[in-house]
């Protein structure tokens, strides 16, 4: 397919603001504005005819010819245009910066002569292009080109985003959810491949499956990554990493990953997804599948291909590895007629038709489509914009879908018929997306801005509904949001990316090789050169002193290469047009300043993004960029400080900083405040620095009244060292104008780390920040110095989350209790801290989360009715919440204090799920036993540092809905409540309570002491023969699949656990496992009797001191066991013989164990042939 030629949004763009612009920028040379004039008419004469020239183009060369013609042309006008524009803005500056009557005649007369050569340089320029323009449409007649309308159809308006429509596939679905619920007892992980052409929805279908239910709940571990045509298995195990793990994983090494990832998923059932593979060599799978044996059984591989072979080769990788199994590939095939229909109508958002016409049209418009859902879905695209159906799809099918045979699989038709439908300016946004990597996740607010630079739109707004508009028409998918709703990532589809690259053409071109620089053409437009480049260094791109290529009329340099001083200046001397360039720098010593000197003289940029990595100010050349909007320092590590003309930059609209680099900034630059058009500014630092300048010392930095114009600021705001801010005056507020601002952090904290105001100052202060009314997210942290906080922190009726930390003299916080959005509230660290001014009216009526730290002195709080989400207590008095804390000192016989009598009434809280209590003043003994059954809904329960407490309470037992509970360092716990029966618990967590005895059973059968109520389940005190026979109990915990059980000397005993897959034994007695893998569950009607632990996948022993041998006939059992791992157990000399039976164990470590490391060494150890046979060793 021919690279299209679309001019109109460049038309636009020059019959807009820039054509007046210089007509009132040449003044002295008057008489050339009648040229300007005639310039105008010429492009206005061209546009009317584009949109029936664009169209026309495939099908006419004649016309294709006149429009190369004209687009040279038509972006040198541009080029020149802005080019006055820019020389007017700069001459501009140059005289408000000339103070005084004599420097006002000294500039006149320095630089009036350069004016008056560089007017007649611009008009000459002007009328030789308009000539040209002139010569060349006087060809349009000859072309017949119409005047038309230069838009596509209409576009729908919309707010919302579309929702993912699924249509036909509830039985496919059903299908592969089966495929992936059924466990293969004989294999280790399953691979279960979806294949099909392009377009059939194998992702759409592997998502909804991958976000099922029972899905869901059946994987401990689900992944998705999405591999395309490159399958790199270090990038995918940062994928995984990144997404079991969190934060990310780059950087890494393969053996550090490979380590992490199999600690990660030992032992754990796994769904890893790989969508979109097109791998088939068997060994890049083999290097993939070495690294996921550590994984339980039933794990699986989910994978959607459009080729057979690469399901076949993969499955047959990962058997061979993981001693796994492959299904047969699942082929998905193309909707049926009714299902093409049904989805047609979806799109479309319109009614059931009833007019036979409609419905006939309909179907044989469905017959272009070949019933592939992304063909059905952009049609409906186009046909959504039909306002009368019985007239305009008739007509439809006969113009736009004739060419389009019924017979043959592409599809590539119907896309480029939705694609011609858009508006130029959306398909110019469309075809853009090319110079990103294929399959990669695209950037939205990034690649807006780029689409803004490069004048195809004006505004984010714009921006955002060409992408939801692009969206709709199934050009994008896979959108990513955020908590509010905003577009944040998207892939292209795979087809659409051919599209794309097929219809732009060499206008844009794409590689990872740096040697392109040499082949250019002088028809590239935009260049990228991004991604792996096999090992080609960026100096064989270059001849040092040739020039890089034919290209000067480069708009877009995207580069992630390290270019050296010579090869940056070679290159951009040619692009000297560039509006949007991105690339690293090398370094700040000399070279890294030269080659951003060389970037300062791009006097047409408008976005600069740059990369480094060590702390840096950034120099004054870069204010030399008129034109920037956008300063992108988001991969700038360490970012030291900004130019000092930074307020020359006056059309900055973003600066975009790296999230922990923009706290390197010691001072803002004055003039900051000129900057009326910035949008995005994530940090203000407020203060003077002293700097040395060669041998003199001088302060730098600005005040909060350099924030005060700076209305136009949206999103996220971090103000700091708010200790050094001066008070400004009464009725002055800094930010309360600032309408479009939804995040703010106030950080009182100096550069020394603390705050010096007075209480008096800082709260006068505060009221000079009050927020704008529409804030949603708030943090006053830093040390503020104020004994109250400002009223106004109980009127921001949006806020939804307010964090407030080391408020260390504040004592009682206003009545945040009426704020009818907040969700969240955080209080951590302030010490004196009391309570909340109370006012009638409903409490909390929407927050979900709740964390109270470090709050010693808290003394009284309201009720929290609508709680759901999380409630943490640390280090914070359980006397302060009222309703939810409250004293009673007769609730415990043993009671000797007030404190250790602290009830917590729980039944306000029906709603929460989780509750974390830790870090008590440690005199409490007990936790109070009555509201626990109330918590109906909570699932996780955490218990940590409650260092006085003796015994739980045994209301524990009695919250059916927990399926999560953690103690830690309970160091006073001697007996855990009755737990043992509750239904649905999976994970049962004990770490670091040296003094606990047993387990505590209310009212058991086998203690015959009738005046004793509570029972305890705990060490048996018989030795001898007697206590090595084998123990018959009765089955408890009937969901528990994991244990661990850490720093627990005293506990010589485990009620016995049949459920349990995973088992993890540290710092304790090697008396629990040894005593339970002798028992026996006793029969009962579900159960016949079976041994212990059959179900038990992976098992850790660490730092049993005392394990000696591990028992036979116990050790056969384990039936089921995949993997073991056992660390630093000095005194185990041998593994029993039993292992070589244990014919499910895929994995074995052993570490640090001596005398076991001997027998076990390989080809020479006396018991090397016990483990000989294990696939994965570690010894």
């Amino acid at each position: 397919m021919a690279a299209e030629i679309i001019l109109i949004p460049v038309a636009k763009q020059i019959l807009g603001k820039a054509i007046d612009l210089a007509m009132e920028q040449i003044g002295l040379l008057w008489y050339f504005k009648p040229e300007l004039g005639k310039l105008k008419k010429t492009v206005s004469t061209i546009q009317a005819v584009l949109r029936d020239a664009e169209e026309k183009q495939f099908h006419n060369h004649q016309v294709k010819d006149w429009l190369e013609k004209r687009s040279d042309v038509m972006y040198d006008v541009d080029d020149m245009l802005d080019d006055i524009s820019t020389e007017a803005r700069r001459k501009a500056i140059m005289e408000l910066s000339s103070t005084g009557c004599c420097s006002v005649v000294c500039f006149l007369f320095c630089s009036l002569p350069k004016q008056l050569a560089y007017d007649l340089k611009m008009a000459h320029a002007i009328k030789a292009v308009r000539e040209k323009l002139d010569d060349i449409t006087k060809d349009k007649d000859s072309l017949h080109l119409e005047v038309r309308n230069d838009e596509g159809l209409p576009l729908r308006e919309t707010d919302s985003c579309p929702p993912t429509i699924v249509v036909g596939r509830e039985v496919d679905q059903s299908n592969i959810v089966q495929l992936l619920l059924n466990t293969n007892r004989e294999a280790n992980i399953s691979v279960v491949p979806i294949v099909g052409m392009g377009g059939l929805g194998k992702t759409t279908l592997a998502q909804v499956v991958f976000d099922d239910a029972e899905v869901r709940a059946h994987f401990e571990i689900k992944v998705w990554v999405h591999v395309s045509q490159r399958f790199d298995v270090k990038v995918i195990l940062e994928k995984m990493l990144q997404s079991v793990n969190g934060g990310s994983q780059a950087g890494l090494g393969l053996d550090i990953m490979q380590t992490r990832l199999r600690e990660s998923i030992r032992g754990k059932r796994f769904l890893f997804a790989l969508d979109d593979v097109w791998e088939e060599n068997v060994q890049s799978w083999e290097a993939l599948a070495k690294y996921l044996t550590a994984g339980a059984q039933g794990s699986k591989v989910l994978v959607t291909t459009r080729s057979t072979k690469v399901a076949e080769v993969g499955g047959r990788a990962l058997k061979s590895v993981t001693s796994g199994s492959t299904v047969l590939p699942y082929p998905l095939e193309g909707l049926s007629t009714e299902d093409s229909w049904d989805l047609l109508l979806k799109k479309a958002g319109g009614e059931i038709p009833t007019n036979p016409v409609v419905i006939k049209t309909g179907k044989e418009i469905l017959a272009k489509c070949r019933e592939v859902p992304l063909s059905v879905s952009a049609i409906a695209s186009v046909l959504v914009n039909c306002q009368y159906p019985e007239n305009e799809w008739p007509l439809f099918l006969q113009k736009e879908l004739s060419d389009i045979s019924d017979e043959g699989n592409s599809i590539m038709p119907t896309l480029q018929l939705s694609y011609n439908q858009l508006p130029s300016h959306v398909k110019d946004c469309f075809l853009y997306c090319k110079l990103l990597p294929r399959g990669s996740r695209l950037d939205v607010q990034r690649l807006v801005l780029f689409w803004i630079a490069q004048g195809y739109i004006k505004s984010e707004e714009e921006g955002l509904q060409c992408f939801k508009v692009l969206w709709w028409r199934s050009f994008f998918q896979e959108m990513e949001m955020d908590d509010r709703g905003n577009m944040l990532k998207c892939r292209m589809h795979d087809l659409m990316y051919d599209l794309a690259a097929s219809v732009a053409g060499t206008k844009i071109v794409r590689s990872c090789n740096p040697t392109i620089l040499k082949t250019l053409t002088s028809k590239a437009h935009h260049l990228a050169v991004l991604g792996k480049d096999d090992g080609c260094m960026v100096a064989d791109a270059i001849d040092n002193g040739d020039e890089v290529s034919d290209a000067k009329k480069v708009r877009t340099l995207l580069s992630d290469k390290h270019f050296a001083r010579e090869e940056c200046g070679q290159i951009l001397h040619n692009f000297k047009r560039l509006r949007v360039l991105r690339m690293p720098i090398t370094d700040f010593d000399t070279d890294g300043y030269r080659q951003l000197d060389y970037i300062a003289k791009l006097k047409h940029l408008r976005y600069l993004g740059i990369r480094f990595n060590l702390v840096s100010n950034l120099p004054n050349s870069v204010t030399n960029l008129l034109n920037l909007e956008v300063l992108d320092l988001s991969e700038f590590g360490n970012m030291g400080g900004l130019p000092e003309d930074f307020g020359k930059l006056i059309d900055l609209k973003h600066l975009l900083l790296h999230p922990s680099g923009a706290w390197y900034l010691t001072h803002m630059p004055k003039g900051i405040g000129e900057l009326k058009s910035l949008q995005t500014l994530p940090i203000f630092v407020v203060g003077w620095r002293r700097q040395l300048f060669g041998t003199d010392e001088k302060a730098i930095g600005v005040g909060l009244d350099e924030l005060i114009g700076l209305n136009a600021l949206r999103g996220e705001l971090a103000i700091i060292y708010l200790a050094d801010a001066k008070f400004l005056g009464i009725g002055v507020y800094v930010l309360k104008n600032k309408l479009l601002l939804l995040s703010l952090v106030l950080d009182w904290a100096g550069p020394s780390g603390m705050s010096h105001g007075s209480t008096n100052e800082e709260e006068i202060l505060a009221i000079t920040l009050h927020p704008p009314p529409n804030l949603k997210k708030l943090e006053i942290c830093g040390g503020y110095g104020g004994v109250t906080l400002p009223d106004w922190l109980a009127h921001l009726v949006h806020l939804v989350e307010i964090k407030l930390e080391d408020c260390k003299k504040c004592e009682y916080l206003p009545p945040l209790h009426q704020l009818p959005s907040l969700k969240k509230l955080q209080i951590k660290y302030c010490t004196l801290l009391k309570g909340m001014n109370f006012q009638t009216g409903d409490r909390f009526p929407c927050l979900a989360y709740l964390y109270i730290g470090h709050c010693p002195a808290l003394s009284q709080m309201p009720a929290f009715p609508t709680l759901e989400t999380q409630l943490e207590l640390e280090e914070t008095s359980l006397e302060g919440l009222e309703r939810t804390t409250k004293v009673d000192k007769n609730l415990h016989p043993h009671s000797r204090s007030s404190s250790s009598a602290a009830a917590i009434v729980l039944r306000p809280l029906s709603k929460l799920t989780k509750l974390t209590l830790g870090n008590t003043d440690g005199s409490m003994e007990y936790l109070p036993e009555d509201g626990w059954s109330g918590l109906v809904s909570l699932q996780l329960l955490s218990l940590s540092s409650l260092s006085g407490c003796v015994k739980l309470p045994s209301g524990l037992g009695s919250i059916s809905s927990l399926t999560d509970i953690r103690l830690h360092w309970c160091g006073a716990l001697e007996f855990l409540p009755p737990l043992h029966q509750l239904p649905i618990l999976m994970s049962l967590v004990i770490k670091w309570c040296p003094k606990l005895k047993g387990w505590w059973k209310k009212g058991s059968d086998h203690n015959n002491d009738a005046d004793d109520h509570d029972h305890y389940y705990c060490s048996s005190s018989t030795s001898g023969a007697a206590a090595e026979e084998e123990e018959e109990e009765w089955p408890h915990f009937p969901s528990l699949s994991r244990l661990e059980i850490s720093g627990c000397p005293k506990l010589t005993h485990m009620p016995l656990f049949p459920t349990v897959k995973g088992l993890e034994l540290k710092k304790t007695s090697s008396r629990v496992l040894l005593r339970t893998m002798k028992m026996k569950v006793a029969d009962t009607d579900d159960n016949p009797k079976q041994h212990p632990l059959s179900k038990l996948t992976y098992m850790v022993l660490e730092d049993i001191d005392d394990l000696e041998s591990l028992p036979e006939e116990g050790f056969r059992n384990l039936t089921s066991l995949r993997v073991l791992k056992i660390v630093d157990c000095r005194s185990l000399a041998s593994l029993p013989q039993a292992i070589r039976h244990l014919t499910s164990l895929k994995q074995l470590i052993i570490r640090e164990c001596p005398s076991l490391t001997v027998r076990l060494m390989k080809g020479y150890g006396q018991d090397w042939h016990t483990i000989s046979h294990i696939p994965d060793l570690e010894v």
